[in-house]
């Protein structure tokens, strides 16, 4: 049923977003904010912001959770990402949310992931042609708002490079404008810094005492989360493998790019953890969900597809309402 409704091309489906998104994560308005004090500027700001009420942090949440599941349903339906439109982005995202992130852990990377949808948004947008250094430029900025929030997003830089060279011809001013992007959010975080007179951020040692795991998590949740998501993954990168090989040129590129947005931010993650000793979940959990979509766009055996979208949503209930 939910699978079906949002394997649709529908988008008034995405109306379902009002219930599904305070069901699943109503436990944020109840728990304590994490402490971003000595984070990343845009993270402190986002601290400073939790901290004029209890229920701040959770509103937080719950907001860009939706918008989270709407931007990359737009992103996957008008860069040609998968196969045909649909929107199952607005349903498995909250679900990966959910299931990574526990009430009170959605620290500075989940913050960040927004403008790091955005600027993907805004890279692959110059694969229909016509000028790219604008929207290159936009890509930058975003992803050195993303590092004002978590430092680690700022490799996301190597992202656009990668799209960039596969889906245009060589011109090193592309190469050049996402690079100026990134500086010039700096150079602005900087001034601001100056002219506040805020306290001191040193955005390497930021990594260390900004990185928030997944949270606490009930008895036995992580094999049981387990049994179900390393089929789906499974099946997920075999269905991706079989849409890439069938896509015309442009929607290749566009997935090569996608691949190298994967690749990295799972090296991303994995380095974190091997400075902090937390694994950053947040970073990873929305190219889960987007490769997962790939896996319920076949309408047969829908019934495995429904069972496993009930399967997931149980878990994520389990986590939410009795992991912390």
């Amino acid at each position: 049923m939910l699978v079906q409704l949002f394997r649709s091309n529908r988008p008034g489906v995405l109306l379902l977003l009002l219930l599904l998104v305070p069901a699943l994560f109503w436990p944020h308005l109840l728990a304590a904010a994490p402490d971003l004090s000595t984070g990343m500027p845009l993270a402190r700001l986002f601290g400073w912001l939790f901290g004029l009420g209890r229920w701040v942090h959770g509103a937080v949440v719950l907001a860009l959770v939706a918008i989270l599941a709407i931007q990359v349903t737009v992103l996957m339906n008008e860069t040609e990402l998968a196969v045909r439109r649909n929107h199952l982005p607005g349903l498995l995202v909250p679900l990966a949310v959910a299931l990574a992130i526990s009430p009170g852990a959605a620290g500075a990377a989940f913050l960040g992931t927004p403008f790091v949808i955005w600027a993907m948004h805004r890279t692959w947008s110059i694969s229909s042609g016509g000028k790219a250094l604008g929207a290159l430029f936009d890509a930058g900025i975003l992803i050195g708002l993303a590092a004002l929030c978590y430092m680690p997003y700022a490799f996301l830089l190597v992202v656009v490079w990668a799209s960039v060279s596969v889906i245009r011809p060589f011109q090193w001013r592309e190469y050049l404008v996402p690079f100026l992007g990134v500086v010039v959010s700096f150079y602005l975080a900087w001034g601001v810094h100056h002219l506040l007179d805020t306290p001191s951020w040193d955005p390497l040692r930021t990594v260390a005492a900004s990185t928030i795991g997944p949270g606490r998590t009930p008895d036995g949740y992580g094999w049981t989360v387990g049994l179900v998501l390393v089929p789906l993954m499974f099946i997920s990168m075999l269905r991706f493998t079989e849409y890439y090989g069938r896509g015309v040129v442009r929607e290749q590129n566009i997935r090569s790019a996608f691949i190298a947005l994967v690749l990295t931010l799972v090296l991303l993650a994995v380095l974190v953890q091997l400075i902090t000793g937390l694994f950053p979940v947040a970073v990873v959990a929305i190219p889960g969900a987007v490769l997962a979509t790939f896996a319920f766009l076949g309408t047969r055996r829908a019934w495995v597809g429904e069972a496993t979208v009930l399967c997931l949503l149980v878990l994520a209930i389990w986590s939410q309402y009795t992991g912390s």
